[in-house]
């Protein structure tokens, strides 16, 4: 059975249906109700405030490290080392968008490239199975909480969400034989963006064997490409790529251990709907004629699931809500295939539309208490207001830095690298004064070793006749009164 005859007939034949005025109002329906998701979405995104993220502060910084060491010459350090991604990429973009527009272009970029996905989303479905299910994808795609709050953080995973929903577009739109060859560019883009990606590379390659035009031999060109391509630059950036690999992803150790049942709560929590919906596209897709469908459901929906499974083998939290973006991006399609089915059975209009305010009314709720990490901003201010030259160190150090870059003599070091000497390595760096502030929260970071270095950092501060609060503690987060910043300075 070819793929055409799991299409729509409307969807493969759009000159003829245009053609016809009830077809084309109907199209302007659709853009409409569109555009007001996009909407939607794009004000629930803006209107989340905070000071950077430390992720996006960590790639800003490094970017600006990479651009001033190409063009003025300026020592490198370990500006990039043990990313996610490589650091002449994502970071670098990030670094020019700074320059040009700050924090906020960064995050309007982020906004952009969800966006765009969501509408390659909607181009995927409505050539696969009309324009009511081009609709019904792009809405579920966008009105979710991880969505949402990815919409606005400016790190690697928006773009890259762009690029997977490009690659999905490619190959499940396209016919021709130079499409194989965007497919694998693509992908290798996306995969060296963020290594993490490369786990979704077969998933859109076997989308495309399935179900795309020409699958077969477009897929197998795209998969010597891409396996060409990242051969290659394994060949000359392989070390670093392994370190960093091995470090983040591979070989990750938690960095905020949290048990298997409390990730699945979160997991329920943002996409507990969603999962129920993808059950019924399941039983439906393999109640229809034919394998394909049902085996590119399948694989979509278990490609959902790659990232929180694998998370809650490791047991790590970090990350964990916002890699959910992920999985709703590939639940969109069976997602969407099954409301637009259901929607033309007998009077089930209505409960579709319902299902979708339902959905709604997730990022309403689920960006905001994302979006709620501590802010460092009364931390800029203190500092600002007596700047003392010297070695600052904190919990915090990537956003604090990336807000005082304009200080000067400042210079900066994070609290892990001091924890990795350990207890007597804290000890010394207080005996010494090694600091000319420290900048610490009365929270909890996450991880309980790093508290109990800090319980130790803490205690040798308060002991020494070299050190005291310079200010009174202030809150770090309003949503959490027992979280404060305490700031340390020599005398």
């Amino acid at each position: 059975m070819s793929t055409m005859t799991l299409t729509r007939p409307e969807a493969t034949q759009v000159d003829l249906a245009e053609r016809s005025p009830r077809r084309r109002l109907r199209l302007k329906r659709h853009w409409v109700l569109l555009g007001i998701v996009v909407a939607y979405v794009a004000i629930l995104a803006i209107r989340l405030r905070n000071t950077a993220f430390i992720d996006e502060a960590l790639y800003i910084n490094a970017g600006h490290s990479y651009l001033a060491h190409w063009f003025d010459g300026q020592p490198l350090g370990d500006a990039g080392a043990f990313f996610s991604g490589l650091p002449t990429l994502y970071p670098v973009l990030a670094a020019l968008l700074d320059s040009m527009g700050g924090l906020y272009l960064v995050r309007v970029f982020s906004l952009t490239c969800i966006l765009s996905a969501a509408f390659l989303m909607y181009s995927t479905a409505r050539h696969l199975w009309g324009q009511r299910g081009g609709l019904l994808t792009a809405a579920t795609f966008l009105l979710s909480g991880p969505v949402v709050y990815m919409g606005w953080l400016g790190t690697f995973d928006a773009l890259v969400i762009a690029m997977l929903a490009l690659g999905l577009w490619v190959g499940l739109t396209r016919s021709g034989i130079p499409s194989a060859v965007l497919l694998a560019a693509v992908l290798t883009l996306a995969a060296l963006t963020k290594y993490t990606a490369g786990v979704f590379i077969p998933v859109v390659l076997a989308a495309t064997l399935v179900f795309g035009t020409r699958g077969m031999l477009r897929a197998g060109i795209a998969t010597g490409a891409v396996v060409a391509s990242l051969a290659t630059v394994w060949m000359f950036w392989g070390a670093d790529i392994g370190r960093d690999l091995a470090f983040t992803t591979t070989e990750r150790q938690a960095l905020s251990p949290t048990g298997t049942g409390e990730l699945l709560g979160l997991l329920t929590d943002h996409l507990g709907l969603l999962i129920l919906l993808a059950a019924l596209a399941l039983f439906l897709m393999f109640r229809e004629r034919g394998w394909r469908l049902p085996v590119l459901g399948l694989g979509l929906v278990l490609a959902s699931m790659m990232l929180p499974i694998g998370q809650m083998i490791l047991g790590e939290a970090v990350s964990f809500e916002k890699h959910l973006a992920y999985s709703v991006l590939m639940l969109s399609l069976p997602i969407g295939w099954s409301l637009a089915r259901v929607s033309r059975y007998p009077l089930m209009v209505t409960p579709v539309v319902l299902t979708i305010m339902i959905m709604a009314l997730f990022p309403l709720v689920r960006a905001d208490s994302m979006y709620r990490w501590p802010n460092v901003a009364g931390v800029v201010e203190a500092i600002s207001s007596d700047p003392q030259p010297g070695l600052y160190i904190s919990s915090a150090t990537d956003s604090i830095d990336y807000h005082t870059r304009a200080i000067p003599d400042v210079s900066w070091e994070t609290t892990f690298e001091l924890y990795y000497g350990g207890e007597d390595a804290v000890r010394d760096a207080v005996k010494n004064e090694r600091y000319q502030s420290v900048i610490l929260r009365t929270s909890s970071v996450g991880n309980a070793e790093q508290d109990g270095l800090q319980a130790v950092f803490l205690e040798a501060l308060d002991s020494s006749p070299s050190y005291s609060l310079s200010f009174e503690p202030f809150p770090a987060s309003p949503h959490n009164p027992d979280d404060r910043w305490l700031i340390y300075s020599r005398h």
